[in-house]
């Protein structure tokens, strides 16, 4: 059997049987590819691709070339662009009078924002790329096409203010020329970042501290009666003062009359600053002293100085010296302050007005004679230091500052004059007139300048003394870069800390305990004596205790 099976296998197919086979596969496949076809869906017709050309307009003559939007459509009329310029270049430019600190990282320069393509620098109509060169302009450049420009001053961030977070909305909305403020404040406490936003005073600090508003009852209803009897009296006053003041500046009107008000508890430090003048050769003829009370008119008289006291008007000031600044005392002296100056502009002359905690190395009256050192400005300011919400953005030392006589200042004040119960809510003359600074000159156009603090300050005070070591030490040696006109002791608690500090300075010029004596009294060289070390002296004092717990040595 496997024999016949082994046999089977082993024979050959016929070839027509293979020609068979093959064909009807060949047939099988091409019919599978045309039912395949059949059935298929038609195929589908891409367009020919289309080039359509766009071309670019070109711009006017003289108009800006196309560029790339910065700010969006539903903003481009209150800012179509921007530039930037050098602060310190911008500020030489257009200054305002406020003393500049100095340029910090990432604010040297001032964003100049454009409300249309028509006030554009003329440099871009030349320009053909949509990038313009928008950072580091010249002054010139950037407004060469602005007719009106509107500068707005806002601190920026600082390193040790990291939680200072501060937003600028520009508003499109009819003329303003005030900054309304808002912030996170509670209606009582401090600032918290997840309370909601509140209308605030300019005044307002996170602290939640602002200047308060005058009492009716116990500050405004009790300066009525004092303001009235002050304008009952005067047009006497003004007659009575009149050939006094004429008889001062002489036919020079150009001249300043030195303002001074003093009582008799502030006497010893008006005393040292004549004795002082004398002594350095200076002229004090142009002094005029309002004396609150009797002795201290005499005692300026037999000084050689002209005084006026009138006991209807400051009768009832005290005469001791104000224990620290901002009591009672401090308060009620600063209307005088007021007085004082508003009886001088009322005449129509220009004046310097100074407190008697000052010194003279070179006399203003020079100075302030020469108007080429006046220039535009109607008051011109010491910078008091104190670079604070408070008295922003002026920080004006009310201690030594200078008026010319024109219609202006005379309105001014004439306004502060009003403002006594303000002087009494916040116990600062310096703080009342701070705010009517900004009004009178964004109102009125009044131009007020601040001389800068530093080396270069002409008229130096208590922010050098307590901050400024190298400046003071620079004062001592005669170093010609400082070369200051006079010497303000503001910063200082009191009296007693005035004269210490004085004597250190070597600017004390009064014999010890002599105080009735007029030039009896004055010392040919000053009478140096150590007292702290740790605040500024002619000679080194070491040895002596600080007057500021853990502070070194000024040497």
């Amino acid at each position: 059997m496997s024999k016949q099976l082994r046999k089977k296998s082993s024979q050959k197919l016929p070839l027509r049987t293979i020609l068979i086979v093959l064909a009807f596969g060949v047939c099988c496949f091409y019919g599978g590819l045309l039912v395949g076809f059949a059935s298929a869906p038609p195929p589908v017709q891409c367009p020919e691709p289309t080039i359509q050309i766009i071309e670019k307009p070109v711009p006017a003559k003289g108009a800006p070339a196309a560029q790339a939007k910065i700010f969006p459509e539903s903003v481009d009329r209150l800012v179509h662009d921007y530039a930037t310029v050098s602060r310190s270049e911008f500020n030489q430019h257009l200054d305002i009078g406020v003393p500049y600190d100095e340029d910090m990282h990432g604010s040297s320069e001032v964003v100049v924002l454009y409300t249309s393509d028509t006030v554009l620098p003329k440099s871009y109509a030349n320009q053909q790329s949509a990038t313009f060169k928008r950072d580091g302009l010249s002054f010139e450049e950037a407004t060469s096409q602005c007719d009106t420009v509107k500068v707005v001053l806002t601190e920026p961030a600082k390193r040790k203010q990291a939680n200072k977070r501060e937003c600028v909305a520009l508003v499109p909305q009819w003329e303003s020329y005030y900054v309304h403020k808002f912030m996170r404040l509670p209606p009582h406490g401090q600032l918290q970042h997840d309370a909601p936003l509140r209308y605030v005073s300019r005044s307002h600090v996170a602290k939640g501290v602002s200047n308060r508003v005058p009492v009716m009852e116990s500050e405004t209803m009790p300066y009525y009666p004092v303001l009235m009897d002050y304008l009952s009296n005067l047009d006497r006053m003004l007659k009575e003062l009149r050939p006094i003041a004429d008889g001062i500046v002489g036919h020079n009107r150009k001249a300043p009359i030195v303002v001074l008000v003093c009582n008799w508890g502030q006497a010893g430090l008006f005393h040292n600053f004549v004795c002082n003048a004398k002594s350095k050769g200076l002229d004090v003829s142009n002094l005029l002293i309002f004396a609150t009370d009797e002795k201290t008119k005499e005692l300026a008289e037999s000084l050689g100085v002209a005084a006026y006291y009138d006991e209807g008007i400051f009768g009832d000031m005290p005469e001791q010296a104000a224990r620290a600044y901002g009591d009672r005392t401090f308060a009620r002296m600063m209307m005088a302050k007021v007085f004082c100056v508003h009886l001088i502009s009322s005449l129509g002359h220009n004046l310097i007005f100074q407190d008697v905690d000052v010194v003279w190395f070179k006399s203003p009256v020079e100075y302030f004679s020469d108007s080429s050192n006046i220039g535009e400005w109607d008051i011109m300011f010491q910078d008091d230091g104190a670079h604070s919400v408070r008295y922003s953005p002026y920080s004006p030392n009310t201690g030594f500052y200078y008026v010319k006589a024109n219609d202006k200042t005379r309105f001014f004040f004439s306004e502060l004059l009003r403002a006594g119960d303000v002087i009494a809510a916040t116990k600062s003359h310096q703080a009342a007139l701070t705010a009517k600074l900004n009004e009178h000159a964004s109102w009125k156009g009044l131009r007020v300048k601040v001389w800068n603090r530093g080396e270069d300050n002409p008229f130096p005070g208590g922010f050098e003394y307590h901050r400024k070591k190298d400046i003071m030490k620079s004062i001592f040696n005669g170093n010609p870069k400082t070369e200051p006109y006079i010497f303000h002791m503001s910063w200082t608690e009191n009296k007693n800390n005035k004269k210490l500090y004085f004597e250190q300075m070597g600017e004390w010029y009064i014999k010890d305990g002599c105080t009735d004596g007029a030039f009896d009294c004055c010392l040919a060289e000053p009478d140096i004596k150590c007292h702290y070390r740790d605040k500024p002296s002619k000679i080194p004092c070491k040895d002596s205790p600080p007057i500021d717990k853990g502070r070194p040595s000024f040497w």
